[in-house]
């Protein structure tokens, strides 16, 4: 995760006390959830300056906070590093959302298939303010680079799943969220924003789009949205493949359109016509 500071949201306050003490609490919510973000699988233990440059918050504001998370085992703190991690808490918000997530066991053995079939790996993913975030991975038992695990993120920009779901999005939700990316993913913007605006096209002539190793340069990918939806929240499904194994042509001619073909099975699994 980057070090830029996250955007904190301001709430309108009611002036009357009870609209006041609410608004106080979503606030507190609010920055309390902001220092749990912020964690990621590279920066597992973060101390209160480097909380408070990532949020934005004061760090007596930080201090008090990471307390009452560590007391909800939320957080845990290392008196040797100083620092605070993730604690077990956040499991247990995580798992019975992971739990109830059906499609991931009905789009699992499709996917797997796939995975083996081209020698790669498929992830089903949805959006995560300006990232995607995996919840459900197969990998071919031949492909050797390392397996995103669940709960790991993606920048939509750079990424072909990122950019199955912008395609997915109506022109007017496109605009917004391509407006969200310009504001608070700026690295990413100037170099893919184009690549992005592209894919949407590729996705209406093709029924997939690409990434050839914007993500990671070792690996090639191609994403579809389903059209089954999560609570309205879309989900993409995407296939990458080492880049030294492909012949030319073979994301496009082959590999997407076998993407497709799957994800229009787990579509059909799924009650979907």
């Amino acid at each position: 995760m980057s070090g830029r500071r996250s955007t904190v949201i301001k709430l309108p306050i009611s002036p009357d006390r009870a609209g006041t003490r609410a608004g106080n609490q979503a606030q507190t919510l609010m920055k309390g959830l902001s220092l749990l973000r912020v964690f990621s699988a590279h920066e597992q233990y973060l101390g209160n300056k480097d909380l408070a440059e990532r949020t934005g918050l004061p760090r007596s504001t930080v201090s008090r906070l990471a307390g009452v998370l560590v007391k909800l085992g939320y957080l845990r703190y290392s008196d040797h590093l100083g620092k605070y991690a993730l604690g077990a808490g956040v499991l247990t918000l995580a798992y019975p959302m992971i739990a109830s997530l059906a499609i991931r066991h009905i789009a699992r053995p499709f996917m797997k298939g796939l995975a083996e079939e081209v020698k790669g790996q498929a992830s089903m993913g949805m959006v995560y303010g300006t990232s995607m975030v995996f919840i459900e991975t197969s990998r071919s038992s031949k492909h050797r680079h390392t397996l995103p695990e669940m709960g790991a993120t993606v920048a939509i920009l750079i990424s072909a799943m990122g950019r199955a779901y912008l395609a997915r999005l109506s022109p007017a939700e496109r605009e917004m969220a391509m407006k969200q990316l310009r504001e608070e993913d700026p690295v990413h913007w100037g170099a893919h924003s184009r690549k992005a605006d592209q894919a949407v096209q590729d996705y209406h002539r093709l029924g997939f789009v690409s990434s050839y190793g914007d993500a990671r340069k070792e690996l090639h990918a191609c994403g579809v949205p389903l059209r089954t939806r999560l609570d309205n929240e879309i989900l993409v499904v995407n296939c990458s493949v080492p880049a030294h194994s492909l012949r030319p042509g073979q994301l496009e001619n082959v590999i997407g359109p076998k993407l497709v073909a799957v994800c229009r099975q787990i579509d059909f699994a799924c009650g979907q016509p």
